[in-house]
């Protein structure tokens, strides 16, 4: 196991690696709202940075009233932390003794207790592994267009995303709220910081379904929707029992005043969300049949034409196929045009030569790349690029 876990968004470590000095980089490589933070929130931050003198109020009680008051949910389903990221790592910690407990009243020490599909985001097995929590991989490497490999007959946690990264693979609620309902011994993890892209995200969300069930917990972000990374701001909605267990090992003042403000004046801007919705869904679109016209690029598996039923969120996966290109080679190529992508060789399933199965496919992959949608320009500049240097002969 590696640690720490590689991210997209370290543009000063590639520009480090490939010596490219201050040269400027376009960043598709971190799945951010393409229109930037709203303006509002960044105001908001600003004049709160005028009371660094004072600490911030423990558990962010405004944020967490607002935030319920946002989803329609009790305030005390609600914690707030620095970002989705530490609640992910609060999971773990907390959770650690109990199951190991729970494992060895089953007379199974060594049985797995945390549980996904892969590929998807590495803090999930980085937590599991940081707190002995034996992972178990359910499924295939297999990219279709729907998400449905669920772990039926587990204990412990399951981490899932929704949209999950790096596939963008969303689940349809009613199969995941089912299959909740039915192992009741399994904790959900549905995390879904990148839901509120799409369009359709009040008929997928599993935020309300939380009121009703002791063994689902919902994770949502102010980073990519908000475009707010650097502030921190991440929260979840769980039974109140879990959201107390999490508290009792959560550090105090995680969350800055800066941030805190930032997030409730994000909350606040619904014609900012409501562009970003538009924005996004119309680009991704049309990145993707662009991305499709390139030899050597595969994008948003299984084929070119989608299920109507299947949203695309901010970002798109990249296989690539029948080329001499791989994916580490591509992204410095790009890099050193100006243009930071993420490269995927970490995550498991999408190594340079890794085999993806899809209805009645099997394809050979050099490797394979994620671009988020960002702005017209942007997104043609990146489709021109790519297209010049897969005509080119990749460097011995």
């Amino acid at each position: 196991m590696r640690f720490p876990i590689h991210h997209g968004g370290d543009v000063s470590g590639i520009r480090r690696r490939l010596g490219l000095g201050d040269a400027p980089l376009v960043d598709f490589s971190t799945n951010l709202n393409p229109l930037g933070p709203p303006s509002g929130a960044i105001e908001a931050a600003r004049r709160a940075v005028e009371a660094a003198g004072r600490y911030p109020e423990p558990g962010c009680p405004r944020l967490v009233e607002r935030i319920a008051e946002h989803h329609g949910v009790p305030a005390d389903r609600v914690i707030v932390g620095a970002g989705s990221t530490e609640l992910i790592g609060l999971i773990g910690q907390s959770l650690r003794e109990v199951l190991a407990f729970h494992a060895q009243s089953l007379g199974d020490p060594s049985r797995p207790l945390s549980h996904f599909v892969d590929p998807s985001y590495g803090e999930y097995r980085r937590v599991s592994a940081s707190n002995e929590l034996r992972a178990k991989v359910w499924g295939e490497h297999v990219l279709g267009w729907e998400q449905d490999v669920l772990p039926v007959e587990a204990n412990g946690i399951f981490w899932t995303g929704h949209p999950n990264n790096p596939t963008g693979r969303v689940w349809d609620r009613s199969t995941l709220t089912e299959f909740v309902d039915r192992t009741l011994g399994l904790l959900t993890i549905v995390d879904e910081g990148y839901l509120p892209f799409l369009p359709d995200e009040a008929d997928r969300t599993l935020v309300g379904s939380v009121v009703s069930r002791d063994n689902l917990l919902v994770l949502r972000s102010f980073s990519g929707f908000h475009a707010i990374p650097g502030l921190r701001v991440g929260y979840a909605i769980a039974p109140p029992d879990m959201v107390a267990r999490l508290r009792q090992f959560q550090d105090p003042w995680t969350v800055s005043a800066p941030a805190e403000a930032a997030a409730l004046a994000a909350l606040d801007d619904r014609e900012h969300a409501g562009r970003t919705v538009e924005h996004v869904a119309s680009e991704s679109a049309r990145l993707l049949g662009r991305l499709w016209e390139i030899p050597g690029l595969r994008p948003a598996w299984p084929d070119r034409e989608r299920p109507g039923s299947a949203p695309l969120p901010n970002f798109l996966l990249v296989s690539l196929t029948q080329t001499d290109w791989d994916s580490p080679r591509l992204q410095e190529a790009l890099a050193r045009r100006g243009l930071l992508v993420r490269e995927c060789s970490d995550f498991p399933g999408l190594e340079v030569g890794a085999l993806l199965t899809g209805p009645g496919q099997l394809v050979a992959t050099r490797g394979h790349i994620r671009v988020a949608v960002r702005t017209p320009e942007d997104n043609d500049r990146l489709v021109t690029e790519l297209a010049a240097i897969l005509q080119s002969e990749p460097p011995g």
